[in-house]
């Protein structure tokens, strides 16, 4: 009776197959010891795997079809990990068990063989083919494959193919191919005629908010309450950072704000923040809240303004342009102005140096000229203009014609030299000039300093006090 059993099954299941797939890094060569089995018995497999590398590796092989299926070793690697020397082969013999499988049938165990070090992976399927006990009895094959990106876009929809193969000559009048996993659920109603290929193209979608996350997705082919394959495919939920942005503009005097609303439209926490170009006058005058900073970049200088928006939720950002502080500055400055000039000496004293001498290096001669003006617009009386010379020069006597006389010198034996002018009146917009000649027996080598002169007069019944600027006189 093994032998009839035998006979039949072995054309239909390939018995004893062997995959080799090759990658860069390293070799997996898998051969089929005992592929066929019932329920309670154990698949084994031989694999082998080459280590191309100058370098002792570590590998690490696992099912990706748990917990549908178990993978073991004898004696027990958990997990199934072992190290290979550079050049060399290693070969393991590995068991699966069907956990969650209660129909006869041949299925493709997904399995996968890593090399640690350098995250290169290859996975190549194990072919079981379970049996009835029974001798003779004929088993219903249908194979499906699935295919499906691994790295899943929460907002995009999901492209899934399922192709079914029935390897019988029975015609099923109608097979149910579900679909299942903790995000996509689907069931599908088909028939399928002898040796019959159908190909099934589903566009999915997933709430666009789903976390990242991993899970497991678990296509079965079932005809009158028994499963003929199953399939399972390992899927990613990627991060989605997104946030959508409405903005109102609210505008008042000399003021304007800005109001921009971000929605976390992604699936993780939004932390871009929000980056408007600012132009540098006017980021004297923004200010946001939250609160930002400006950065400089490629020349342009920007409002950064670091936020963090959960998922679905919103934040409002306002950024205020505030130009009534510069209102304040401009207003304070005009009156600061105008104080300077309601309150300022209506005259004015300034005075210079010419026909500047020397000798042996030094200063030995120049020429005081003392420029008065009345720049007020009502006429100033009794003016006294005093200045004084320091004592290491001396006053020539005489004076130019055409200047004003001094009405009094006085020689001081600390203070110097001091000349007063007095000046009747001097009308509004009008100008006198004073000047004198002063002489040094010694050139005066390095600078010297003229004090500045003073004027006394009587302003609006007061009597006001004005200054000359000082002079430096240097060779």
């Amino acid at each position: 009776m093994d032998t009839i059993k035998k006979g039949v099954l072995l054309p239909i299941i390939l018995v004893l197959v062997s995959i080799a797939v090759s990658a860069a890094s390293f070799d997996v060569e898998v051969e089929a010891v005992d592929n066929v089995i019932t329920f309670g018995q154990l698949a084994q497999f031989k694999l082998t795997v080459t280590n191309n590398l100058n370098t002792a590796e570590t590998f690490r092989v696992k099912t990706l079809d748990y917990p549908i299926w178990e993978m073991k070793t004898e004696p027990i690697l958990n997990p199934i990990q072992f190290s290979v020397q550079p050049h060399k082969k290693r070969e393991i013999t590995i068991f699966l068990n069907p956990l969650h499988i209660s129909n006869y049938g041949v299925y493709d165990v997904n399995t996968m063989v890593e090399l640690i070090s350098k995250k290169e992976k290859i996975q190549t399927p194990l072919r079981v083919n379970i049996i009835s006990p029974q001798a003779g009895t004929y088993v219903e094959t249908v194979i499906a494959t699935i295919v499906i990106e691994n790295k899943i876009d929460p907002t995009k929809e999901i492209p899934i193919k399922i192709t079914v193969s029935n390897q019988n000559i029975i015609e099923y009048s109608e097979v149910i191919i579900s679909i299942d996993s903790k995000l996509i659920k689907d069931e599908i109603k088909e028939s399928l005629g002898k040796k019959e290929k159908k190909t099934l193209t589903l566009m999915k979608s997933i709430n666009p908010q789903t976390p990242p996350q991993e899970d497991t997705l678990v296509v079965k082919v079932i005809s009158n309450n028994k499963t003929l394959d199953t399939k399972v495919a390992g899927i990613e939920v990627i991060e989605h950072k997104e946030a959508s942005k409405d903005e109102k503009t609210k505008k008042g005097f000399l003021k304007t704000e800005q109001h921009i609303t971000l929605t976390n439209v992604g699936n993780v926490i939004y932390t871009e923040g929000l980056k408007v170009e600012s132009p540098f006058v006017q980021t004297l005058f923004t200010s946001s809240k939250p609160k930002g900073k400006f950065v400089k970049e490629d020349g342009k200088r920007y409002l950064v303004i670091p936020v963090e928006v959960g998922i679905g939720e919103s934040l409002t950002i306002i950024i205020t342009e505030n130009y009534i502080t510069l209102l304040i500055i401009a207003v304070l400055v005009a009156m600061i102005i105008l104080v300077y000039y309601i309150v300022r000496s209506p005259l004015t004293i300034k005075k210079t140096a010419s026909n500047i001498y020397l000798k042996e290096g030094g200063v030995s001669e120049l020429k005081v000229i003392l420029h008065v003006s009345n720049r007020g617009k009502s006429k100033l009386r009794e003016i006294e203009i005093i200045d004084r010379i320091p004592n290491i020069v001396d006053l020539e006597k005489g004076l130019t014609i055409g200047t004003l006389h001094p009405t009094k010198i006085l020689k001081h034996e600390k203070k110097g030299t001091i000349i007063k002018w007095f000046i009747d009146e001097l009308d509004a917009g009008d100008e006198r000039v004073i000047s004198y000649k002063i002489k040094s027996h010694l050139s005066i080598l390095g600078e010297f300093n003229l004090s500045a002169a003073i004027g006394k007069f009587k302003f609006k019944g007061k009597e006001t006090i004005t200054h000359s600027n000082s002079l430096g006189i240097s060779p």
